[in-house]
């Protein structure tokens, strides 16, 4: 199979992002390429036209909201999946936190209130071509209305063991869950896992990847120790993320809008470094007593009691992913070469 991953973000279609945290495209593309697929992770471009595509058997296109200020490649990735999906070979996945924000922005496109070609977006890429280009804006918004008016080809998303597809679907309804497919790739980051980081450092902080939530704000009331960000900033490489990391206490892993989990590479990188992950118990219990530990509690373990039940937990995540992997993606990228499986509007 020869497949195409690119998107509408530096998360889904930059090697450079993925090469300072895994990211979902990344490992999609680990992931097919060791299966034998010949692939090709890179950035879009508005001059892969409809030939150059149709020699794929699958174009895999990353979506985000086009008012999103991450979109900064959403005119060629918009574009190209809008080729793709002519031509019969078009899949899309999700990778980012709050999927009913792509609706909302979605609607507001194409009911004409929000202009992605107004100065605002003016450093995104092919900007310039999708101001002075009526053909290019036309496949953009054309595409735009596809996504908010028609059913979705095969979508893939990142998964979490106790993630839902109804999380999704509930939000975009023209999703057919059917053609859903929640993708777990986390044990390519925990293949690393007996090069555990060791520090000498008195673990006196966690770790969080999104402190700015409610839910993170209500977990830090809990605590008797700070949260601090797993990065600093955007740039920071896995080396110094993997540093922090190991010398923190262990890791918050945020839900989302209405207490919803979304899939990040932090628990898997958690667990690898031996540090213990604590998210909404309500969903992780259903991976055991493991998974059902406080914050408050964990802070009041030692530093070896806190390894062991990372331990704990890493075997637990390990044994519930079968059904979320490699196959998952096999299923879903066969369907979608099939064109039966697709609606032509």
């Amino acid at each position: 199979m020869k497949v195409l991953i690119t998107g509408a973000t530096a998360q889904q279609a930059s090697q450079k992002t993925a090469l300072r945290v895994p990211t979902f495209a990344s490992l999609m593309a680990q992931s097919l390429s060791e299966a034998g697929a010949a692939v090709n992770f890179t950035e879009p471009s508005i001059e892969m036209d409809k030939r150059y595509l149709a020699d794929y058997d699958v174009v895999l296109v990353g979506v985000a909201p086009p008012t999103s200020l991450s979109a900064n490649k959403l005119y060629p990735a918009f574009a190209i999946a809008n080729r793709a999906r002519e031509i019969g070979n078009l899949a899309l996945f999700l990778d980012a936190p709050e999927p009913f924000k792509l609706q909302a922005s979605l609607k507001s496109c194409y009911l004409n209130i929000s202009d992605i070609q107004k100065d605002f977006y003016s450093r995104r890429k092919n900007y310039e071509e999708m101001t002075s280009n009526s053909e290019l804006s036309a496949e953009v918004y054309s595409f735009i209305e596809f996504l908010y008016k028609r059913t979705w080809p095969v979508t893939l998303y990142s998964a979490l063991p106790w993630s839902h597809p109804g999380a999704i679907t509930s939000v975009i309804p023209n999703i057919d869950e059917s053609r859903l497919f929640g993708v777990n790739l986390d044990v390519q980051i925990l293949k690393d896992s007996n090069n555990i980081a060791t520090s000498n450092k008195q673990e006196t902080f966690w770790t969080c990847d999104a402190p700015k939530t409610k839910w993170s704000a209500a977990i830090r009331q809990t605590l008797q120790y700070p949260i601090v960000p797993i990065r600093e900033n955007k740039w920071e490489d896995r080396s110094q993320i993997g540093t922090r990391m190991s010398n923190s206490i262990g890791t918050l892993i945020s839900v989302h809008r209405a207490l919803e989990p979304w899939w990040s590479p932090f628990v898997a990188q958690s667990l690898a470094l031996g540090k213990p992950v604590v998210t909404d118990w309500r969903y992780s219990s259903v991976l055991g007593s493991a998974w059902s530990h406080l914050a408050s509690t964990i802070e009041e373990m030692s530093p070896s009691e806190r390894a062991q039940l990372a331990q704990e937990q890493k075997v637990a995540y390990l044994a519930s992913l079968p059904g979320r992997t490699q196959t998952d993606i096999t299923k879903a990228l066969d369907m979608a070469a099939s064109a039966v499986f697709f609606t032509h509007n």
